[in-house]
């Protein structure tokens, strides 16, 4: 059974704020704030919860861009399942926590160099505010070998 996550991208008028995970597979990536989904949440309580416990920000009016399935080093079955989120619409002030160092960039700055590959697929159709579905294949190595977007 695949482990599933959620991401949310929160922006302002031009930028877009991103954390530098701490530990993990993620350690020294940049990427929305997100995480695991605990048992019992839907997926957007997790995004909610995953962006107050990592950014100190509260959010709402998340919008549902869609699901992201990754399989794994050549795997028929999917990996990981991933939800991905966005908003405009929060409070508070960013901290940053034991889970990772959190920035505002601007939208045409981004780090990407320091970003997962697959971010360079599908992140700009969050920024355009799309909704898709996407499938991404992934090597021992953790970058694209192959994939499929498909827009809803």
């Amino acid at each position: 059974m695949p482990l599933e996550g959620t991401i949310c991208h929160i922006f302002d008028d031009k930028r877009i704020l991103l954390k530098k995970a701490s530990r993990a597979i993620s350690k020294g990536k940049w990427n929305g704030p997100g995480g695991k989904i605990e048992p019992g949440e839907t997926p957007e309580e997790s995004a909610k919860r995953e962006v107050l416990e990592e950014t100190n920000l509260s959010v709402k009016d998340l919008k549902r861009h869609g699901v992201i399935n990754f399989y794994n080093d050549g795997g028929e079955e999917v990996s990981f399942i991933v939800h991905v989120f966005s908003t405009n619409n929060f409070t508070g002030e960013i901290v940053s926590t034991e889970e990772g160092e959190v920035k505002w960039f601007d939208r045409n700055k981004m780090p990407r160099n320091e970003m997962w590959d697959d971010d360079n697929y599908w992140l700009q159709l969050v920024l355009d505010g799309r909704k898709f579905d996407a499938d991404f294949y992934i090597d021992k190595d953790k970058m694209v070998w192959k994939y499929s977007i498909i827009f809803r």
